[in-house]
């Protein structure tokens, strides 16, 4: 069985290496879409095996987003792609989610299907992972980012992801999977002023397009609601296992 990555990034140094270091454990291998960082991101994937093609401008905008994640696996000869921001991570069942696991689970659990479905986990701390990104699991189900990134190229002919790549459409030889995969969100780790600057960088990067179509807006938000959102959310977290 074959496994194949593809990966977005916008200055993810302070993540990347341990997303990579993630997915280097059942994936044979990592692209890297990088949206023009500039804070040596791509260098770290290059120096760790990935190959890094760049896409669009540098702004943030979903519809080149979307576009790359609806072409980007394209030509794939794996058996499997996923593709993903690099703040999400695919694990398996909560009792057996450890990653090295993944492809035993599929080639158990795959017969006749093409598209997993998911349920997606808002990871919450105020830490900073060391080692692994499993080091931290605490948080809640979160069904906004229960994204189907994980699907069969040879049979899935489109995905369709949407803005957000939130809802897909597939087309093709579509069969979903009655069992469910995680995929478990890094975006909020590491504190509040991490979130905050973060936002503070998007919003500074916006394009044109995601200002009109009202995409991405959850990041117009000021300090002081961010603030108590963290706070409401961390209140409702516990841990995956």
């Amino acid at each position: 069985m074959k496994i194949h990555a593809y990966i977005l990034t916008w200055n993810e140094s302070d993540i990347i290496g341990l997303v990579i270091k993630h997915y280097q454990k059942f994936c044979d291998k990592i692209t890297i879409m990088d949206n023009h960082s500039s804070d040596g991101t791509d260098k770290i994937a290059k120096s760790m095996g990935c190959e890094v093609r760049k896409f669009g401008t540098r702004y943030f905008d979903d519809a080149e987003n979307m576009k790359v994640k609806n072409e980007c696996w394209k030509g794939s000869d794996a058996d499997w792609v996923i593709v993903c921001d690099a703040d999400e991570v695919l694990c398996t069942l909560p009792a057996d989610f450890w990653p090295s696991r993944i492809k035993g689970y599929l080639l158990v659990n795959t017969k006749d299907v093409t598209i997993f479905r998911t349920q997606g986990w808002q990871i919450m701390s105020d830490s900073m992972p060391e080692n692994d990104l499993l080091e931290i699991t605490n948080g809640y189900p979160f069904d906004n980012y229960s994204k189907n990134i994980i699907f069969n190229p040879k049979e899935i002919k489109e995905i369709n992801y949407n803005p957000g790549a939130h809802r897909c459409n597939p087309v093709g030889n579509v069969v979903w999977s009655n069992e469910t995969l995680y995929v478990l969100h890094y975006k909020h780790i590491g504190g509040l002023q991490r979130t905050i600057h973060r936002y503070r960088q998007y919003r500074r990067r916006m394009s044109a397009n995601n200002r009109k179509n009202g995409w991405g807006i959850h990041y117009n938000q000021n300090d002081a609601k961010l603030k108590a959102e963290w706070e409401e959310r961390m209140s409702k977290s516990k841990p995956l296992i």
